[in-house]
């Protein structure tokens, strides 16, 4: 199983007293004490809930509050309305422990029975106050972590998943920017890929970041220069699955 300490993470800054202050900035490297054992979560309609496991392998412990939203990266743990109840919402994970948070569909929502939903599932790291220095002017620092939660109804499988990766249609058309190439998801599942990768003359050219293609919809990997004509030229993408692992996939297939 995958572990991950730093996904989606924003820092929140906190007085001593572990009062969140109006605002956060986003961090890319942030040393949360308590490890989520997962990168993403996959909820099928038919299972009754959802385990995610967290350890703390610090020293001390942690507060962690924990909630579900539905894609806004400004929710908080009071302000939102989601079909789920995750228990407990707010945990404290002593020293080199661990603690279970228990994701559960209360059903309450109509949601589509022909593809995958997306939510968010937060994890807040709330550190403890410093008693070694009490009376220090010390800024210290919450971390949020976001990871994607897809909700699976029984028409739709893991293989299904997987054959997904497969099915991606791309596509480079000489009336787009010349950097530009665009992918097609025809299937059911969300399709998350990392990076890819256009191989000429054994020279990688790299797209500037991944993306994460919705059912039935159409995505674009940007890249600093393509070349003019990349009709047989092989393209790599990787692609992640259920278990947060990385797939990479090679095709020459290209649609204009």
């Amino acid at each position: 199983m995958s572990v991950v300490r730093n996904l989606h993470q924003r820092a929140y800054k906190l007085l001593p007293a572990c009062i969140l202050l109006p605002f956060a900035v986003i961090v890319h490297q942030a040393n949360a004490n308590v490890i989520i054992h997962a990168t993403r979560v996959i909820y099928p309609q038919d299972q009754r809930e959802v385990n995610i496991q967290l350890t703390n392998d610090a020293e001390r412990p942690s507060l962690i509050q924990s909630w579900i939203d539905d894609g806004d990266d400004k929710s908080s743990f009071n302000n939102t309305s989601v079909p789920f109840v995750l228990t407990p919402p707010i945990i404290r994970v002593e020293p080199n422990s661990g603690q279970t948070l228990r994701l559960t569909w209360t059903g309450g929502a109509s949601l589509p029975q022909d593809k995958e939903s997306i939510f968010w599932l937060n994890i807040l790291d709330i550190p403890p106050k410093n008693t070694d220095t009490p009376d220090a002017n010390m800024l210290q620092m919450a971390i949020r972590s976001r990871l994607k939660v897809f909700f699976r109804p029984p028409a739709l499988s893991a293989e299904g998943a997987k054959k997904a990766f497969y099915d991606l249609q791309w596509k480079y058309s000489p009336s787009a920017p010349k950097t530009v190439l665009v992918v097609n998801n025809p299937s059911p599942y969300f399709v998350n890929i990392s990076n890819v990768k256009i191989e000429r003359n054994k020279k990688e050219i790299k797209s500037l970041k991944g993306e994460m293609i919705a059912p039935g919809s159409a995505a674009e990997f940007r890249f600093t220069a393509l070349p003019d004509n990349i009709k047989n030229d092989e393209i790599r993408y990787e692609a992640i699955n259920d278990h947060g692992s990385v797939i990479t996939i090679k095709t020459t297939q290209k649609t204009r």
